[in-house]
């Protein structure tokens, strides 16, 4: 029985070489393996430890804008209260004052303050009196004029950058003959006058 073990031992040991050979190609192949799988891991925690980094980096900055545009909303909301509320003053001092001076002019017969354009602004231009019927290229805009003696419907409109037929629709004259002197009148004129 010795004999046939070392008979079945010596047939098989070409194999056992062959695999042998075979068996220390694969260990030297996992042994790269095992270099490659370190390399990876050292480069995985490499990248983590950056990622932790820039987010650690961004946070701080991500918080500090976020209490910063915190803070401007609450000034720019207190300021904003602030604002209101000395309106809420200068309204009802500015009515008080207007009031006190109304009462004052009545006593003299003067025209009240408050129907009075403020000072350094332009009055307002007039609106015709009545627009119904007018015609559609005449503007809606101008101003008011009393009549003297001698001013005919062509002149005033040559003085005012207006014209004629104008004047005559807006305050219903019937011919340039119907006006009359000490009479106020609405003379239409565009909102840019013509060079």
């Amino acid at each position: 029985m010795r004999f046939g073990f070392a008979l079945l031992f010596l047939g098989l040991a070409p194999l056992f070489a062959q695999n042998a050979a075979q068996f220390a190609g694969m260990q030297q192949d996992l042994a790269e393996l095992k270099n490659e799988v370190e390399k990876l891991k050292l480069e995985n925690a490499d990248l983590r430890d950056a990622l932790v980094k820039s987010k650690g980096g961004q946070a701080p900055a991500a918080r500090s804008a976020e209490a910063i545009a915190k803070a401007r909303a609450e000034i720019l909301a207190e300021v904003d209260r602030r604002m209101k509320q000395q309106m809420v003053e200068v309204n009802a001092a500015l009515a008080e004052l207007t009031r006190q001076v109304n009462a004052a002019l009545a006593g003299k017969g003067a025209t009240p303050v408050a129907n009075r354009p403020p000072a350094g602004v332009p009055p307002a231009p007039d609106k015709p009196p009545v627009d119904d019927g007018l015609p559609a290229d005449m503007p809606r805009t101008g101003i008011k004029v009393r009549v003297k003696s001698g001013d005919s419907v062509s002149k005033l409109a040559r003085l005012h950058g207006s014209k004629s037929e104008w004047i005559l629709a807006a305050n219903k004259l019937s011919s340039p003959a119907a006006l009359r002197a000490d009479v106020e009148i609405f003379i239409p004129q565009p909102e840019t006058l013509p060079r």
